[in-house]
């Protein structure tokens, strides 16, 4: 009895996942369509990308991606310099770098301390 028990929960619980998990890529799937629709309007790429940050700013590279969070195509990419790790802001569509604006990654107030 306890075995049909156990196997009941485990099928009830695969079945809301699935549901559940189903959603999640739907989800997912619009995200990575305006994504690569960002992607495509981007002049630059990312190895030039790397590169300018690379060339503006010294250093080596840990890191690259097109930031989510941005309308138009910008590239973050991470640098690794002798004054120790640098986020630099790539335009897409000009090539430009520049030092990514800080961003909050919250659980902070605007003190600095712990948000509750």
């Amino acid at each position: 009895m306890r075995t049909y028990r156990f196997l009941s929960a485990a099928m009830i619980a695969a079945f809301a996942l699935s549901g559940m998990g189903s959603t999640v890529a739907f989800a997912a799937g619009q995200d990575d369509g305006q994504e690569y629709a960002r992607l495509e309007a981007a002049k630059v790429s990312l190895s030039d990308a790397i590169a300018a940050a690379e060339k503006a700013f010294g250093g080596k590279a840990v890191s690259a991606a097109l930031d989510q969070e941005q309308a138009e195509p910008v590239y973050e990419v991470e640098l690794m310099t002798a004054d120790g790790s640098k986020a630099i802001a790539v335009n897409g569509l000009t090539g430009q770098a520049a030092v990514a604006p800080a961003t909050h990654d919250g659980g902070d107030n605007e003190s600095g301390e712990d948000a509750e």
